[in-house]
């Protein structure tokens, strides 16, 4: 359970901000890693600061559960049809 846990609170940005990382990796995590832009926009309603910025990761997690949910449902139409 920790080698699950210890990472998500180092890269998604929970307890340490993004700005100690490489460039490199903050860009990954950026890019990458759906829960970072969801914790950017819970902190972002818990300090009253709203921007532009907060449609772009609205409109990223939409895309990112819109491309699930369609991988699921051709996943689960298999396994019904078979």
């Amino acid at each position: 359970m920790a080698l699950v846990m210890m990472p998500m609170f180092l890269f998604f940005t929970t307890f340490f901000p993004l700005g100690i990382y490489p460039r490199w990796l903050q860009m990954f995590v950026e890019c990458a890693l759906w829960r970072y832009q969801g914790i950017e926009i819970i902190r972002g309603l818990m300090l009253g600061v709203a921007g532009s910025a907060w449609l772009g990761r609205v409109f990223y997690l939409a895309v990112l559960g819109m491309a699930g949910l369609v991988v699921v449902s051709r996943r689960l139409g298999r396994l019904v049809l078979s």
